[in-house]
């Protein structure tokens, strides 16, 4: 890229921009001060620092294309949006519907598209399967079995025509800030240690002895955000699929203390429990701790997937991503995963949408 196009305004669409990913992307292109960014939504809530905020239907091509036509100047586009299924196959064809439409919507609207740069995570390698090879590398062949990150990417490499270039980064474990994402890793622990502090019991770690040593790997939202606006200008990343993570393997026997004593009560080890079924049991202590502690996001069966915690909590075999490939193509930042942890429970005390603690 010439330095006079990189020191120009640039255009962003983020789809999926009031997820956890989508806001720290956008986030990113914030700060770095020389993007126009507008966040596409199905819902089209505001996101802080999207200079614009847009409801599109990604599901009706016709109706896309009308939609984008008013912003038919972007030039970059970041894909971070998920449409859940009851199984893997048919995640395949409406997520891979959603980044085509998105593409070929905004093809349709005129844009001079100059790069895609999509946004998944670990399933890539069938962790979500069982065991799986670690660290996973980013060259090593794929599972059997549908995958719907698999069709999207098919898609990017069959652009041959395209003027525009992309990159695939594939993330681990997240912590980040959001709210109606109950698959948030972060909120779902702090919600589980709030109420334990209030019940005055003993932070037991909710999963089996090999899961409580088994390594693992964290990905903090605004790490996966930096990354991604790193990728849309870099010309390494292009045509590249890259693992992206914290950069750190851990284990929860490491975090388990910290998490406790940034609550304040006292860390426990291995004590399996069926979460999902145990943990609605606290809807009404929740409402009345609202009241008690005047936060203000009472919702506690809208607030966490108990089901997605007790998933994580239950993987019993390594899941760590090797990161040479993005560090040798020029993206090395190496955030702390303990330090990312506490970041993110500071916001949601700060956002009234846990019960204060006293901040470490």
């Amino acid at each position: 890229m010439k330095a006079s196009d990189a020191n120009s305004q640039k255009t962003a669409i983020v789809i999926g921009a009031t997820g956890i990913i989508g806001r720290a992307i956008t986030a990113a292109l914030a700060k770095d001060g020389k993007w126009k960014v507008i966040a596409l939504s199905r819902s089209g809530a505001a996101v802080p620092g999207a200079d614009q905020a847009i409801s599109v239907d990604l599901f009706d091509p016709e109706s896309a294309r009308r939609q984008l036509l008013p912003v038919a100047g972007i030039t970059h586009l970041f894909f971070a949006a998920y449409q859940p299924q009851p199984t893997l196959a048919e995640e395949v064809a409406p997520n891979r519907a959603l980044l085509v439409n998105a593409i070929e919507s905004l093809e349709a609207a005129g844009s001079s598209l100059q790069h895609v740069t999509l946004v998944t995570g670990a399933k890539y390698y069938g962790v979500h399967l069982g065991s799986s090879p670690s660290p996973a590398r980013e060259e090593q062949s794929r599972h059997l079995g549908s995958n719907f990150q698999y069709a999207q990417e098919d898609y990017l490499r069959s652009r041959t025509d395209a003027m525009w270039r992309w990159t695939h980064l594939v993330s681990t474990h997240l912590t980040g800030f959001a709210t109606g994402n109950p698959m948030n890793l972060a909120l779902s622990i702090s919600v589980y240690a709030s109420i334990i502090r209030e019940l005055g019991l003993c932070l037991y770690f909710p999963g089996s002895q090999a899961a409580f040593d088994a390594m693992t790997q964290i990905v903090d939202a605004d790490q996966v955000g930096q990354a991604a606006v790193w990728s849309a200008m870099s010309e390494a990343a292009n045509g590249e699929v890259f693992n992206i993570s914290n950069g750190d393997p851990t284990r929860w026997s490491q975090l388990w203390p910290e998490i406790a004593a940034y609550f304040g009560v006292q860390a426990g080890g291995p004590r399996p429990l069926p979460l999902a079924s145990i943990m609605l049991e606290h809807s009404e202590l929740w409402r009345r701790m609202a009241e008690k502690h005047s936060f203000n996001y009472s919702d506690f069966a809208g607030l966490v997937d108990w089901k997605f915690l007790e998933f994580v909590f239950s993987i019993k075999y390594d899941i760590v991503l090797a990161l040479g490939k993005i560090r040798r193509a020029g993206f090395t930042q190496h955030p702390d995963t303990m330090s990312g942890f506490r970041k993110r429970f500071d916001e949601y005390i700060t956002h009234g949408i846990l019960p204060k603690v006293q901040l470490r």
